[in-house]
């Protein structure tokens, strides 16, 4: 009885409320629904009164240590308060076929850096429940359910518990006078359990580093050696349909893979249909199947540090749902060379016109073409103008044409006054000091002006520069 209190606090109140008292104290967020049921199967029974849950101890099985906000709905969008951290350590796991024994799982605790927990109930199956009582409640907004369910996931990987029985919303065993076989009064803050896991995740990033192979050592890991031992009810399908990814990445054929699964299906504790095995298989050869197993599963299923490298032919561009950026940027590109160099439309019109002017089969979308187009306008390689609003404007993409600008090299100068042709272009922050560049823009009429020698820079009849007037140096190609 003690235990459920330390858990729940004022979750829960001693009676039910009268009605008259409802309504004076109106609502109150702190307390939550508790879940009770004996059977998964069967409806469940929510309580909010500590006189029920004691009752509920001799009726019932399993329970919910964490509170709902609702009592027709127990899922982990109903949640309301995060109690308490709870792991299953299994005894039917992989890592505990010899049984589990209390001390060497509270060693286990201390040797993953853990404290020491709040709460430990035995399995009739031999295992045991860890209960982490949190300082104060959480509240189970949804990133925090998810983060909830990522710690409670790396405590299990650390204690090699299951891998399975993760989530803020589970059922666990009711904790009773029989099967409490440790208790403290221990408590940790949430950010104490974040704190953990961002420890936890970099020694295992540094472990799957050293442990990382190849598609073709794949098969000879020792997690996958150990799935290929067999596994237990529970795991066999997505076991198996792992495995069938591993045999196929590695050369084998749909044909070779289900008789090498087929007869890995004897091991398991029971088989599974042979007709399940051959279903399992052939969606592994699908044409839109990965093209190996996820490191992820392996790890959960195994409950081993595993990842590997495996590298695909990029698919002809045709093949793909999407195109490279790269790729549509040079569709634009020579799309506006084939419009000779500028065209106006509206700028859904020219995304449409850009695909079908390509061998893409495939629209490009709107929003990247859009992106693309500021891209090529950021780094100078088109303008872009709009003119008029709404679905009426209309958009102006013009290409831009390079103009070499050769400055000349001059001697330094010899005098202190006067002008004096051959000084020399310093370089400065932001461009050449005395450079200045023409446009096409800027010399209206004047095509024929820069088909005439450089000479015609300089104004008529002068030799060089006239006074009180710098001399650009500049001459168009």
């Amino acid at each position: 009885m003690n235990a459920l209190r330390e858990i729940y606090r004022d979750q829960l109140t001693d009676l039910p409320k009268k009605q008259i008292d409802k309504q004076q104290s109106g609502y109150n967020s702190h307390l939550g629904w508790v879940y009770v049921c004996n059977t998964f199967y069967e409806k469940p029974k929510a309580v909010r009164t500590y006189r029920s849950l004691f009752g509920a101890t001799e009726a019932y099985t399993y329970y919910t240590p964490n509170t709902f906000y609702r009592n027709d709905q127990r899922h982990e969008g109903s949640l309301r308060w995060l109690n308490a951290m709870v792991v299953d350590i299994d005894a039917k796991n992989g890592y505990n076929q010899g049984g589990l024994f209390l001390p060497d799982v509270l060693d286990s605790v201390n040797d993953g850096g853990l404290p020491m927990p709040s709460l430990v109930v035995s399995t009739p199956s031999g295992g045991f429940h860890l209960y982490w009582y949190l300082n104060s409640p959480k509240r189970a907004f949804p990133k925090v359910t998810a983060h909830y369910k990522r710690i409670q996931m790396s405590i299990a990987e650390a204690l090699n518990g299951d891998l399975q029985a993760v989530g803020a919303e589970r059922w666990f065993r009711m904790p009773t006078e029989s099967n409490i076989v440790y208790q403290t009064d221990s408590r940790i803050s949430f950010d104490n359990l974040c704190d953990w896991l961002s420890i936890y995740q970099e020694e295992k990033a540094e472990e799957r580093k050293v442990t990382c192979v190849g598609v073709d050592g794949l098969l000879q890991h020792p997690a996958i050696k150990k799935l290929l031992e067999g596994v237990s009810e529970g795991q066999r399908d997505n076991t198996c349909y792992t495995l069938a990814l591993a045999y196929k990445a590695n050369g084998y054929s749909e044909n070779e893979t289900e008789g090498f699964l087929q007869e890995w299906n004897a091991l398991n504790e029971p088989p599974m249909r042979q007709l399940d095995v051959k279903r399992k298989v052939k969606s592994a050869f699908k044409k839109d199947a990965p093209h190996g197993p996820s490191s992820y599963w392996i790890r959960l299923l195994s409950g081993m540090p595993f990842t590997y490298q495996a590298w695909e032919e990029a698919k002809p561009r045709e093949e793909r749902t999407y195109s490279h950026f790269d790729e549509w940027k040079e569709d634009i590109i020579n799309y506006l060379k084939a419009k000779g160099g500028s065209v106006s439309a509206a700028q859904r019109k020219i995304a449409e016109e850009v695909r079908s002017s390509s061998n893409e089969k495939k629209n490009i979308p709107y929003t990247t073409f859009k992106k693309i187009i500021e891209h090529l306008v950021q780094i100078g390689i088109i303008t872009k103008k709009i003119k008029g609003k709404g679905r009426a404007a209309e958009t102006t993409l013009t290409l831009i044409k390079k103009t070499k600008v050769i400055p000349f090299q001059r001697k330094r100068e010899q005098k202190r006054n006067g002008s004096n042709s051959n000084t020399f272009i310093d370089q400065v922050v932001g461009g050449l000091t005395g450079l200045f560049l023409l446009s096409n823009n800027s010399l209206s009429g004047s095509s024929k002006f820069l088909e005439e020698p450089a000479s015609l820079l300089l104004p008529s009849g002068r030799n060089g520069p006239p006074k009180n007037r710098k001399n650009t140096g500049v001459y168009w190609e």
